[in-house]
């Protein structure tokens, strides 16, 4: 790994550049900022992109904003109600952990000091009212995970310029509750192929230490949709619509390859096959033309 993109819950701004100071110089980092430390950030004049140390390993990232919850605690927040769970229930459908009008609010504030929105939304109703307010401020944001997408609003990540930054490991990880909690519904979960057809910019990530901080099990997660389970063999997940081509996702990886907290080194698998993508070696990694790791 050559760098990250800091995603956790703390004042990234001012503990990356105490870090890298300290010695702590193997990585880039872009850092991200939450809505506590917005204002903060808009009196100090900081705008995504900015360099906020000397040797510029550390740059101003985006505003984090999480509008819902997850799969695995059914509180996504999605159109249908998940099965099981009566309609009288407080959140048949999930939660809206920050409601649209307070996103609007936080947009508000930080796009026009040129602080860009990276939101969390993993159900459809919350991937269509991040749609919805990015198109109302035309801005081609960033959205983290998109794991469950209307058919209808897969063209809107192109129209709208907005980048889907995605964990295919995660699919991996979720596909038997996909099916228990999304029954129905999964030929638009963890869709990547669609997504890339729609014309979103994909960018591949770990979401770590949730799934391996590691670009072969991205890349292969991605691509083949399958690995070995000790308890049960080779399994599969999702439908072709799910998978990128295979030279699309490496191109997704290489330009950029970032969310949440990881971004890797350019992938190279020539003459390797895509059967061993995650028992590839890595060779060494290099940053600013140093090297950081020499394998053997």
């Amino acid at each position: 790994m050559v760098g990250i993109v800091e995603f956790e819950h703390a004042d990234n701004v001012a503990e990356w550049p105490e870090r890298v100071a300290s010695g702590l110089d193997l990585l880039r980092v872009e850092t991200s900022i939450w809505p506590e430390y917005l204002e903060g950030a808009v009196a100090a004049r900081l705008r995504t992109g900015d360099v906020l140390e000397p040797r510029g390993l550390v740059t101003m990232g985006p505003l984090k904003v999480v509008v819902d919850g997850s799969l695995n605690t059914r509180t996504a927040w999605c159109w249908d109600p998940y099965p099981g769970i009566g309609p009288d229930a407080e959140h048949p459908c999930g939660v809206a952990t920050v409601p649209p009008e307070e996103l609007r609010r936080l947009l508000r504030h930080a796009i026009p000091h040129g602080i860009a929105p990276a939101v969390h939304a993993i159900g459809d109703r919350a991937n269509t009212e991040v749609l919805d307010i990015f198109a109302e401020f035309g801005v081609a944001g960033r959205i983290e995970h998109a794991q469950l997408v209307r058919s209808e609003d897969f063209a809107r990540f192109g129209t709208l310029g907005v980048t889907a930054s995605v964990q295919p490991e995660h699919a991996m990880d979720d596909r038997d509750v996909a099916d228990r909690h999304w029954e129905g519904r999964t030929d638009r979960a963890f869709a990547l192929r669609s997504l890339h057809e729609g014309g979103a910019t994909l960018r591949f990530g770990s979401d770590a230490p949730v799934a391996p901080l590691d670009p072969w099990i991205w890349i292969d997660a991605a691509t083949r949709r399958r690995r070995v389970d000790v308890n049960h063999g080779i399994r599969s997940s999702g439908s072709p619509r799910s998978r990128p081509r295979r030279e699309h996702a490496r191109k997704d990886h290489r330009i950029g390859g970032r969310c949440c907290r990881s971004r890797g080194s350019r992938p190279r698998s020539a003459g390797a096959g895509f059967e061993r993508l995650r028992e590839l070696p890595v060779s060494g990694t290099l940053l600013a033309g140093r090297w950081t790791w020499r394998g053997l």
